[in-house]
């Protein structure tokens, strides 16, 4: 008798647990997607805020080299292969991706490419790191360790 109690309790939290988890996947559906041009003050403390941001530089590995957002994945948006490399960096699509470039005018247009391969939270810094070096925001320099 005690061994039917148990396998029943076990089926009902089976049960519970796989209709819970139907309903977030659903939910996770009804998400509406998010593309936002902040400007430099707001970007850096949504990046301060956020735990473990995803922080895309697209600028050219000579720029990133002289100046780049500390934690920032160099992912050059003039490489033939751009879009695959988006595809390929590992990023959590469901996840906000904070993307910069010199002056927002090349993260602007790849913000069309990241909605067509799925991210669903996208923060682009509208005037670049003109207006973040302009407000004396800190900066690392020198070239990533492992660049895809």
């Amino acid at each position: 008798m005690k061994r039917l109690q148990i396998n029943l309790l076990f089926l009902f939290l089976l049960g519970t647990f796989q209709f819970g988890t139907a309903q977030f996947v659903k939910d996770l559906h009804k998400v509406k997607p998010t593309y936002s041009n902040v400007r430099a003050k707001i970007f850096a403390q949504m990046i301060t805020k956020s735990n473990n941001p995803q922080i895309i530089d697209i600028r050219t590995p000579r720029e990133y080299a002289s100046g780049h957002i500390k934690g920032a994945v160099l992912i050059n948006y003039y490489e033939p292969d751009f879009a695959k490399k988006l595809e390929k960096a590992g990023l959590d699509k469901w996840r906000p991706v904070y993307i910069y470039c010199r002056s927002g005018n090349r993260s602007g247009h790849a913000i069309p490419v990241l909605k067509k391969l799925g991210f669903k939270h996208v923060i682009n810094l509208v005037y670049g790191l003109n207006e973040w070096k302009k407000l004396g925001l800190p900066l690392e320099t020198g070239m990533p360790v492992s660049n895809n």
